[in-house]
């Protein structure tokens, strides 16, 4: 006899698949709770319930409590499942097909019937777990839902993007930032079979700790993005986490091979009047194969995956074939070869080897083993390594060449390796343990192509252009290696109505980081002459002042450690409350020099690290299911971790001990080969100089106040059935920053007087720069999203929809945007540098809409074609209008990088009689200042005349894209075999019509600069013709104002197709 569940449950009823909103942690398995009655609706007790992972024929046994109440836990993600429920009294039933899904207790509550019979009722159940459910603040995907996702990158960022409270910003180069919740994309955490493998040193804006996604896309069982889950043993991020679990081997083999190939011939060019060039060829191949070892008992997964890119030369000289071609004659450059290969015996490059190719390759294996009906093991091995070739060219890493040879290139190339060991044991049907194990080592490198142990030089060729040569100054000395171990322990005892669960974790960090810009030295050259006659006009040097960069090294780590508990009380059946508690203490290791110069000038010692800190984590949560249709959920919690270890690693790299710097001018000799102690190329005298510095540098410091950053985050949400199968779900979140990080100049002081609309203005001279990260109780967000989602049979194929629009207001204080202490200083927008104010977040996104649409149907029986679908339409990216004041401010006095720009919020005035607006404006010219004020007029400086306009006041252009893949099914060489080919096409919108599709944001720091200014008389004297020159930003014609919009049109503006093919067996 077989019923099913939703069409025959007269004497059975299974209810099946409800997201579990509170009872999800950051783990690598599911669970399963119920209860068993009887056709009266009473209890049935001490029935005996076998729970088998059908595939691998895993079991986990549990035995029903007084009151009828099961559960099982460490269950393996995924299935299908078989639940086996027998006793004395009732018929035996048996439910089949469970699906259980990452991060999920699946609920199944069984009647039996009263009459004992042999013959066994068998239950289908829902399958729908293996693919796509979003509820609350949880988003899972199974295989079924990955397989659906549009991603040419094959990027887990792709998939995660389908959650309501998260948000993709694509960076000028292609990284994709990952926001959730409206939090900084770099406070999020990424675990891979329950180890953290994101960017925790917090350098690459995809998040990533690789320049792609850390493991192949074909290797997830299950993946999960939450904002807010309130259990215990979530933490380490204070906006979001995603959680990937691998695949495991069965007792039957099964893999696969696939190809995927995109190249410029399947991309397009155009959006509006922009047209570009996107000269590229990628492709992607690998595979997986995974079986048993011993049938029942141990199993094998593997995974490969290898990413080609070649991609095209940007820039070089005439005759190079590069994208965009400098003057620089053929001639010159071998003049230029031959000098550099004869006199100094260095090799610069050749332009005519073009770019070397872009590699990432994935490799992942694992090895799960049944040790018995009670404890299974699982172990991992993951290891990544990608290269990516940097072209330097035009920028300040080469003083500003126009050209760059390729020995001035870099090789940006990283390596993750890890190690994975859990245990998992039920040692009674009430009480079970899991154990985990782990190592990570990551190694980032930045080497230049043909070494980094030679100087950095520039010249100018016969045609005035200057061409570099040489490792850029930034790659002297850059190195980082991190190591990571991880224990954790962790058991789970039932008792009752009350689940507890309590925990121990650490985790021992270990930073290496070598950061010693241009400690081989810059050299300019003012002719191929000079060049070959070691003459140059201009050399700077900065080192150690032992003359040895490694003592530049920042070695150190930390012990992070946690401790938690927590009681999940069934209060109810249809009632459920979480109470926890979570403590989180860390231990610094490694020293920072103590500059008794800081602390003369400020009463502390810039030694301050995180050694000691702690945080108090309370956390509580419900689910109340107030009808068969209804359910309420919410929780309370606080969540620390996320920030980057490079914040940290500043104090120990920039102590203004060690480190100097020298510089000279006029007439140079260059030395043709290395200095015999030192190995730099570097004049004798300035190593000596260097040497006897007193150095009195510039120092990156905590504040004596410093606290761990964490937020509280507050949830209320709703999830109702409606006619027709809908799933409709409402959901507000709320964050509180509680020392959330800022960055400030010590050196500044108490402000010295006020400007004319009464902000603070400093004196930031007469000692080094010092930038200090304190901590302040300011930022907060307000994020609510509804959601509807439905599937359905018709004739012309299956359909699921799921569709959502979030809105959110996010506030922070502008923090932490780089990985720099003096970035992070001065690459934002502020009302003032040294005064933190909240203002709307840089990561908001007001509005957001996003559709998903899934069709699918066998025109050929077995062999489904499939269409998959996804929208979004958002509000475009905040920015802020700012006054233009370069290097050491007029306005307010504070003193930054050269080569940032002071974005100090922008005074509007009303008019020409605005008592703040000086009428030697723009030179005195009426005309000027007509046009000053009609910008305003028609801009959004209009809403703020007589104001200061606010941080992030605007924002870009809405943008619209729609993404789309196509599959189709075919027979395989042999039965139980299938092929697979696919067409991804990104951005369809674009595709049709090329003024479509088109995304706009205002380029990094966010900032329109409108006009230079200075302080006259107590009034602001706008267009400064004594400010580089100019009356408003950049160089033009100064008889008429412009201020340029810093816009810039992003790569996903243009249409990408991308086709595969995946075999299957």
């Amino acid at each position: 006899m077989n019923w099913n569940t939703f069409g025959r449950g007269m004497a059975v009823s299974a209810i099946a698949l409800s997201v579990a909103g509170i009872a999800s942690a950051q783990v690598t398995t599911s669970s399963m709770r119920g209860q068993v009655t009887n056709a009266e609706g009473a209890a049935v007790p001490n029935a005996t319930v076998v729970i088998t992972h059908t595939p691998s024929g895993t079991m986990s046994a549990a035995v029903t409590s007084a009151n009828g109440d099961f559960s099982a836990r460490g269950l393996r993600v995924g299935g299908p499942y078989t639940v086996e429920v027998t006793g004395g009294d009732f018929t035996p039933v048996t439910v089949t097909d469970i699906y259980i899904e990452l991060d999920q207790t699946y609920p199944l509550n069984l009647q039996v019937s009263g009459e004992r019979k042999l013959e066994t009722v068998v239950v289908t159940a829902n399958q729908l777990q293996t693919g796509f459910s979003s509820e609350g603040l949880t988003t899972s995907l199974g295989l079924e839902a990955l397989n659906e996702v549009v991603s040419i990158d094959r990027d887990i960022t792709d998939a995660a993007e389908l959650d309501p409270f998260a948000s993709v910003n694509v960076q000028t180069g292609g990284a994709k930032e990952l926001t959730i919740a409206g939090a900084n994309n770099r406070f999020n955490t990424l675990t891979i079979d329950g180890v953290a493998l994101n960017d925790r040193f917090g350098l690459n804006a995809n998040g990533y700790p690789t320049q792609r996604s850390p493991i192949s896309f074909d290797a997830i069982q299950s993946l999960s993005v939450e904002s807010a889950p309130f259990d215990t043993e979530y933490n380490g991020f204070t906006g979001g986490t995603i959680n990937a679990v691998t695949k495991s081997g069965t007792n039957e083999f099964h893999g696969s091979a696939f190809y995927f190939k995109t190249d410029d011939s399947m991309a397009g060019s155009k959006t509006g009047d922009t047209k570009v060039d996107r000269t590229f060829d990628e492709k992607t191949y690998g595979g997986t194969f995974g079986g048993p070892i011993i049938k029942d008992k141990l199993f094998f997964f593997l995974s490969y995956d290898k990413y080609e890119e070649a991609a095209a030369l940007q820039r070089g000289p005439t005759g190079s074939g590069a994208v965009n071609i400098e003057d620089v004659t053929p001639s010159d450059i071998a003049e230029i070869q031959d000098i550099m290969q004869s006199v100094y015996g260095f090799d610069v490059g050749d332009f005519g080897s073009g770019v070397p190719p872009v590699e990432d390759e994935k490799i992942l294996g694992s090895i799960d083993w049944n040790i018995s009906n009670n404890q299974r093991a699982k172990f991992t091995y993951i290891k990544t390594e990608g290269a990516s070739i940097i072209e330097q060219n035009g920028n300040n890493f080469l003083q500003g060449a126009d050209l760059a040879f390729p020995s001035s290139w870099y090789n940006n190339s990283e390596k993750v390796e890890s190690f994975i060991g859990h245990l998992y044991s039920d040692w009674t049907p009430n009480f079970s343990t899991e154990i985990k194990i782990a190592k990570t080592t990551q190694a980032t490198g930045a080497d230049s192509l043909n070494g980094a142990e030679f100087f950095l030089g520039s010249v100018e060729t016969s045609t005035g252009t200057v061409i570099a040569f040489g490792p850029d100054r930034f790659r002297h000395g850059n190195e980082l290696d991190q190591e990571f171990l991880q224990y954790k322990l962790k058991a789970e005892y039932r008792m009752g109505d009350h689940t507890f669960k309590g925990g121990i974790e650490r985790e021992e960090v270990d930073v290496d980081n070598l950061f010693a810009q241009n400690s081989e030295g810059t050299y300019a050259f003012a002719s191929i002459d000079d060049l070959r006659n070691q003459i140059a006009t201009d050399v700077s040097y900065a080192n150690a002042i032992t003359n040895d960069e490694n003592d530049l090294r920042a070695i150190w780590g930390y012990n992070y450690n946690s401790v938690y508990v927590q009681d999940s009380w069934d209060i109810r059946n249809d009632l459920n409350l979480m109470f926890g508690i979570r403590y989180d203490y860390y231990q610094s290791e490694g020293k920072i020099r103590p500059n008794q110069n800081f602390f003369d000038r400020y009463g502390y010692s810039n030694t301050n690290d995180i050694d000691g800190l702690d945080v108090v984590l309370p956390r509580f949560a419900f689910k109340w299911d107030a009808s068969d249709d209804i359910t309420v959920r919410g929780g309370l919690g606080r969540f620390s971790g996320g920030s980057p270890g490079v914040w940290i690693s500043n104090s120990y790299s920039n102590d203004g001990v060690i480190n100097g710097e020298v510089f000279d001018s006029g007439t140079i000799n260059v030395p043709n080969t290395p200095d015999p102690e030192s190995g730099n190329y570097i004049p004798q005298n300035l190593l000596d100089q260097l040497a006897n510095t007193q150095p009195d540098g510039s120092v990156n410091a905590l504040d004596n106040t410093f606290e761990i950053p964490s937020t509280w985050k507050a949830n209320l949400g709703v999830a109702v059935n409606v006619p027709g199968n809908w799933l409709v779900t409402a959901d507000v979140l709320y964050n509180k920053l509680e020392n959330a990080p800022y960055w400030y100049d010590a050196t500044c002081g108490d402000a010295v007087s006020a400007s004319p609309d009464g902000r603070p203005v400093y004196d930031c001279s007469g000692a080094p720069q010092a930038i200090i990260v304190g901590s302040v109780d300011k930022g907060n967000s307000l994020l609510w999203a509804v959601s509807a989602s439905n599937d359905w049979e018709t004739p012309i194929g299956d359909f699921d929809v799921f569709g959502s629009y979030t809105h959110a207001d996010v506030n922070d204080i502008g923090m932490g945007t780089s990985s720099t202490a003096t970035s992070n200083y001065s690459d934002t927008a502020r009302w003032s540098y040294q005064n933190p104010r909240t203002g709307t977040s840089n990561f908001e996104v007001e509005h957001q809409f996003k559709l998903r649409l899934n069709w699918e149907k066998e025109f050929f029986r077995g062999y489904a074609t499939q269409a998959s679908l996804f929208a979004t339409r958002r509000s475009g990216q905040p920015y802020t209008y700012t006054f233009n004041t370069n290097g050491r401010s007029d306005v307010f006095g504070i003193n930054e990088s050269s080569a940032d720009d002071a974005g100090a919020t922008l005074y509007v005035p009303t008019g020409f009689d605005d008592p703040l607006f000086s009428p030697d404006s723009f030179g005195g010219d009426l005309g000027l200042q007509q046009d000053f004020f009609t910008y305003i007029a028609t801009s959004e400086l209009n809403e703020y005349k007589g104001k200061i306009a606010p941080r992030n006041g605007d924002n870009s252009r809405w943008s619209t894209l729609v993404d789309l893949r196509l599959q189709q099914e075919l027979p395989g060489a042999m039965k139980n075999h299938r092929t697979k080919l696919f067409l991804d096409i990104e951005n369809l919108g674009n595709l049709i019509d090329s003024n479509a599709g088109r995304v706009e944001r205002t380029r990094y720091e966010y900032k329109r600069q409108v006009a230079a200014a200075s302080i006259v008389n107590g009034q602001y004297v706008y267009g400064d013709p004594g400010r580089d020159g100019i009356w408003g930003t950049g160089d033009r014609d100064e008889s008429t104002f412009s201020t340029s919009t810093n816009s810039e049109t992003l790569n996903q503006s243009f249409w990408q197709i991308q086709i595969g093919v995946k075999y299957e067996f």
